[in-house]
């Protein structure tokens, strides 16, 4: 399973360049210069695997570069540089709702590698994971408004919603948040050892 998982990574990796380049050639002269930026961030978002191990010295499992591949490709490829997010309004939010999941994953990634998560009670783990979530949907939107004022394009639909858009972003992620905690609270009160066993497998 995991070399089936590896080969399908570097399926996607191939085809996250294919696309950029593809994209480029057919759409770049009638894209903007911030649009153009966008479709270059699929190469650092695709060595994020390899830094994360060089810098930090930690090893993505195969199923968690998965899941990070799969939540890029709609957040960045299907939502900001094909457009969806402008002609299907649920895709932003399915986005949104899974960046909870994904900030709550990254923050038992953080626990383990401080050699705490073991330590920690339950429902201080709640507070730390929801805390942790609702922090990154905050940087988020901070970072697409400083986008929006230095490149243009406005992501976060501010002159045609006001502040709207933006708190109904963060809602939805926070919401993911709820749900991710919810269920891994559940079952680590329910069977804490096979829990966390299975957890170690995936991060």
């Amino acid at each position: 399973m995991n070399e089936f998982l590896n080969k399908l990574n570097k399926i996607t990796v191939v085809y996250y360049l294919f696309f950029m380049v593809y994209y480029l050639i057919c759409h770049g002269s009638e894209m903007s210069f911030s649009k153009i930026l966008t479709t270059l961030c699929i190469i650092p978002i695709i060595m994020v695997p390899y830094l994360v191990n060089k810098v930090f010295h930690y090893r993505m499992s195969e199923t968690l570069k998965l899941i990070y591949y799969v939540f890029t490709y709609i957040a960045l490829v299907l939502g900001s540089i094909v457009g969806l997010y402008h002609s299907t309004s649920w895709l932003d939010l399915v986005a949104h709702f899974l960046s909870g999941i994904v900030s709550c994953i990254g923050s038992l990634i953080l626990l383990k590698e401080m050699k705490v998560l073991k330590k920690m009670k339950p429902s201080f783990l709640v507070i730390f994971l929801l805390s942790i979530s609702l922090s990154i949907a905050s940087l988020w939107e901070f970072f697409e408004f400083g986008s929006n004022k230095i490149f243009g394009g406005d992501p976060q639909f501010v002159e045609k919603t006001g502040v709207n858009d933006t708190m109904e972003d963060m809602l939805i992620a926070f919401l993911g948040s709820i749900f991710f905690t919810i269920i891994f609270t559940f079952k680590l009160t329910k069977n804490y050892n096979k829990t966390m066993k299975s957890l170690e497998r995936i991060i």
